[in-house]
């Protein structure tokens, strides 16, 4: 009776070290998992949203958008409208506002689409670049005076201005002189959600390698002090793909939420367009994310199967165990 006594408390022992190191695991694995999230966005944000190189490679086709060509030509129209109601146009300009909306856009789609003008275009994504980020303490951050994002197409306007000046129409307008914010197109409005994401993020940026060093110390942690280290493998992979599931799904929400910010349905199909030129490495990167999870799920569950099938009895299924001669009353 003393024996079995005795091997009731080791088993007690056994069981409350196996939760608390169970519990400990857990909270390590969660770490990892809500860890990996932020070094994905992080590592984004590093390479293409903070890279200047990266972020106009990243969008160099997006003037071949069709969305786009119509989303720059109705700016265009609107101030080559204004340039033709100004008091000093000249006479004869009367009835061009029907003429103006038909010549610009073919023209803007020809100039968008002409790999002549396409330093001009990248030029205008670096600008672009510059005016959105700021430099804060060493950090690219988003620049909160910046309310919108605009790119300045002037030098394209121009060339347009000339090419419909031309038509017999529109003649008048060679002698009209552009506003000073002619070309100047509003790409997409900026919200206060929007600057605080991209400030937490630049924040997180300092802390990027020590949050990569403390993802791999959680893991390993967790491997040495879990009971089941295969049970561990697949429940990172596990956490991983669920984490690039809610970033996947993040990804999708903003890109709808754009339809819902925006009236003018060229201008969300556009908005959209640059979303999806801009995301497409993010999205990449979850991919992979949760390719590796799913690989960590089967080596996992292998691993755990072949322990169970093959390998030793574990020391609290030992400690559990009452021996037959006990067992006997």
């Amino acid at each position: 009776m003393e024996d079995y006594f005795q091997q009731l408390v080791r088993s007690w022992r056994s069981v409350t070290s196996r939760t608390v190191r169970e519990a400990v695991a857990v909270l390590l694995l969660l770490i990892v998992v809500f860890g990996s999230g932020f070094s994905a966005l992080t590592t984004y944000a590093e390479v293409v949203i903070y890279d200047e190189d990266r972020f106009a490679e990243e969008l160099a086709g997006i003037f071949d958008d069709e969305d786009v060509h119509k989303v720059v030509a109705a700016s265009f129209i609107a101030t080559t409208v204004e340039m033709a109601d100004l008091p000093v146009t000249p006479a004869g300009s009367a009835g061009a506002e029907q003429t103006i909306q038909q010549e610009i856009p073919p023209v803007v789609g020809e100039l968008l689409a002409n790999e002549a003008n396409d330093r001009l275009l990248e030029r205008a994504v670096r600008a672009a670049h510059n005016d959105v980020l700021a430099v804060e303490g060493g950090t690219l951050v988003a620049n909160p005076p910046v309310r919108s994002v605009q790119v300045d197409l002037g030098p394209i306007f121009n060339q347009m201005l000339d090419q419909i000046s031309s038509n017999e129409e529109l003649s008048f307008l060679s002698n009209v002189p552009p506003p000073f914010d002619a070309g100047v197109v509003t790409v997409l409005q900026r919200a206060e959600p929007g600057d605080r994401f991209w400030e937490f993020l630049g924040q997180l940026q300092d802390r990027r390698s020590s949050t990569i060093t403390l993802i791999l110390l959680c893991g390993i942690g967790a491997l040495l002090i879990s009971p089941s280290r295969t049970r561990v493998i697949w429940s990172i992979g596990t956490g991983i793909v669920a984490m690039a599931g809610i970033l996947g799904v993040g990804i999708y929400g903003s890109r709808a939420l754009l339809a819902v910010l925006i009236d003018n349905s060229d201008t969300v199909r556009a908005a959209q367009s640059i979303h999806e030129a801009l995301l497409d490495d993010l999205s990449g990167r979850l991919m992979d994310m949760a390719l590796i999870g799913i690989l960590m799920i089967v080596v996992g569950a292998t691993l755990g199967w072949l322990w169970r099938r093959f390998g030793p009895t574990p020391p609290e299924e030992k400690a559990l165990a009452v021996p037959d001669s006990n067992s006997v009353v």
